[in-house]
């Protein structure tokens, strides 16, 4: 497959202010069940798709807020909707909000994170993927 035959891939934030397009197949997705993704989402689970950063470009880039050291959450300026994590350790790869995508039916989680920290009956989401009790 020719990279003008990747599968394309639209999103964007909830006032339109900030959009993306990726191309290809992710290269991994995970729920995340820490506190600080339930408190980004204000979600009691974020879903993200990951994939290689440059497979991504935006019309209009999030803003950044570092909620770690080295560790990014993107959103928009206008709307404040959260549309990305990503890490200075892997800055290769991109976490992209499975809610932000038009169609996020393509995607599916591989993996759950922090799940020592899930809320009553959100752990129980894909019971048979693999479950983790950290990031990975």
């Amino acid at each position: 497959m020719s990279p003008t035959d990747s599968p394309l891939h639209f999103g964007g934030c909830l006032c339109g202010a900030v959009r993306f397009c990726v191309s290809g197949e992710p290269t991994g997705g995970n729920h995340c069940h820490c506190g600080m993704c339930r408190k980004d989402s204000g979600s009691g689970v974020s879903t993200f798709v990951t994939f290689p950063a440059n497979a991504v470009t935006w019309d209009r880039n999030p803003t950044d807020y570092e909620s770690s050291p080295g560790k990014y959450r993107g959103f928009c300026p206008k709307c404040g909707s959260s549309l990305t994590w990503r890490s200075v350790e892997n800055a290769d790869t991109i976490d992209l909000r499975l809610g932000s995508f038009d169609d996020p039916t393509p995607f599916k989680a591989q993996k759950h994170l922090w799940i020592s920290t899930a809320l009553s009956g959100f752990s129980k989401i894909d019971p048979d993927i693999d479950h983790f009790d950290q990031g990975s």
